[in-house]
C-alpha cells in the first residue's frame, strides 16, 4: 500500500535511550511499512552510546527519519517531545527494542479509515514476544475488545505495550500525553496503560487481531524489572478506578484483583516470596475467590513439578517474528481462564453502557489532514 493522494501523514515516535543493539532493526522495521507516508521521529532521549550516530546514518538515506536529541528525562517526555513536534493527524509510538511487522500502519489505519472508524480515538493490535534475537517466545493476549472498552482495559490490560496502538494526535493532546510523575515516583513502566486509560475513559478503540508487534522482553529492559513493574501496575489501576467513579465497586474490585494477581506471579517469579505474600493478601481482600483459584493453581503446579523428572525434553527451535504470519492465530493455547470469561463477558456489557454516557459527553473527532496540528501543550 503507497501513499495515495490525500492520504494522511502518520507520525512514527521512537523514544530512544541507549537503544544501540536494536534501533536500526526497530527503525528497518518502521521503514519497510507499506504504508509509505510516515514521519519518523526518533527522540535520543540523552543517549551515551552510539544511539545518535546510528540514527543519523539512517537520516542521510530516507528523509522521512528525524532525530531530536534532549537531555534524558525518561520514556514519558521523550513520547510527550515526539507528540509535539509531530505533523500528522495520526501518530504510532514505537519502542526503540520492538518491531513492527510491514503491514501494521497500513491494516490499522484501514480500520481507523473505514465507516466504523469514524468515532475511534486508537487502533491496538496484538503482540508476539521476541527476545534478543527477535525470535518469538510466546504470543501475547488475544483479547478483541473494540467500542468503548474502559472496564475491560482495566481488567485485562489486553493492548499490552506501549508499541502496538496508532492514536488520532489531538486525542493523544486532549489527553495530555504521558505522564512523568510515575517514573518521578520511582514506579515508571506502566506509562502506555496509565495513557490508554486515560484515552479510553472518554473514546472507543478499535482492534487489528493480528500479531503486528515484536514486544522484546529481557533481562535489563524496562519490562524486566518484576518489583517495579508490580508496583507500577497496582498503583496505576487503583489511580484509574478513582478517577473513573462511574466504574461500579465490583468492576472496580475485579480489575484490582486481576492487578493483584498479576503482580503476585511477577514477584514469584523472581523469587520475591515475601512482596508476593503482600500482593496475594491484597489479591485476597479484593477477590477472595480469584486468591482461592491462586492458591491452588500455585499448589497444583508444585505437585507437578515433583512429579518430574530433571531431564527436560529437547526444545524445539523457536521462529523468528518476521518469518511469521501475523493473522496466524487459530490454534493458539488462550490464556483466559472460565473465570477471565464470564468476568470480560460481564464488563463488556457494562461498558456498552458507560460508552453510552461517554458518547454524549465526547467531541466528535476532526476528519483526518496532513496538517493543522502543530499546537501542544507539551
Amino acid at each position: 500500500m503507497t501513499a495515495a493522494k490525500g492520504a494522511p501523514l502518520v507520525s512514527v515516535v521512537i523514544p530512544a535511550y541507549n537503544a544501540a543493539r536494536f534501533i536500526e532493526r526497530t527503525l528497518t522495521s518502521a521503514l519497510r511499512q507499506t504504508y509509505r507516508n510516515l514521519e519518523i521521529l526518533v527522540i535520543d532521549d540523552g543517549s551515551t552510546d552510539d544511539t545518535r550516530p546510528l540514527v543519523e546514518a539512517v537520516t542521510g538515506s530516507d528523509d522521512r527519519v528525524r532525530i531530536i536529541s534532549v537531555p534524558n528525562g525518561g520514556v514519558a517526555k521523550a513520547r510527550n517531545i515526539g507528540i509535539a513536534e509531530s505533523s500528522g493527524p495520526l501518530i504510532a509510538f514505537l519502542d526503540a527494542d520492538d518491531l513492527w511487522h510491514p503491514r501494521k500502519v497500513e491494516l490499522q489505519l484501514a480500520a481507523l479509515l473505514a465507516p466504523r472508524g469514524e468515532d475511534v480515538a486508537a487502533v491496538y493490535a496484538f503482540s508476539r514476544v521476541i527476545d534478543l534475537d527477535d525470535r518469538v517466545v510466546q504470543p501475547g493476549s488475544t483479547f478483541v475488545c473494540e467500542g468503548y472498552v474502559l472496564a475491560r482495559l482495566l481488567y485485562a490490560k489486553f493492548i499490552g505495550n506501549g508499541s502496538s496502538i496508532l492514536v488520532r494526535r489531538e486525542i493523544a493532546v486532549a489527553a495530555g500525553g504521558y505522564e512523568p510523575a510515575w517514573a518521578a515516583r520511582g514506579i515508571g513502566g506502566c506509562e502506555d496503560l496509565d495513557f490508554e486509560l486515560k484515552i479510553a475513559a472518554k473514546h472507543a478503540f478499535l482492534a487489528v487481531p493480528q500479531f503486528l508487534v515484536g514486544y522484546r522482553v529481557y533481562a535489563g529492559n524496562m519490562s524486566s524489572d518484576a518489583s517495579r513493574m508490580a508496583r507500577a501496575l497496582v498503583a496505576t489501576i487503583e489511580h484509574h478506578v478513582r478517577a473513573n467513579p462511574a466504574v461500579p465497586r465490583w468492576a472496580g474490585d475485579a480489575a484490582l484483583g486481576s492487578a493483584h494477581e498479576y503482580a503476585c506471579s511477577l514477584l514469584m517469579r523472581e523469587r520475591l516470596g515475601k512482596r508476593a505474600l503482600e500482593q496475594f493478601a491484597c489479591l485476597a481482600r479484593c477477590d477472595a475467590g480469584r486468591a482461592l483459584d491462586v492458591a491452588a493453581t500455585i499448589v497444583a503446579r508444585k505437585f507437578r513439578r515433583l512429579g518430574k523428572t530433571q531431564e527436560a525434553p529437547a526444545g524445539e527451535e523457536r521462529p523468528v517474528f518476521s518469518g511469521l504470519d501475523p493473522s496466524a492465530i487459530a490454534g493458539l493455547p488462550h490464556a483466559a481462564s472460565r473465570r477471565d470469561r464470564l468476568t470480560m463477558n460481564r464488563l463488556a456489557s457494562l461498558d456498552a453502557a458507560l460508552g453510552k454516557k461517554a458518547a454524549v459527553e465526547r467531541p466528535e473527532p476532526r476528519a483526518l489532514a496532513r496538517t493543522g496540528y502543530r499546537e501542544s501543550a507539551f
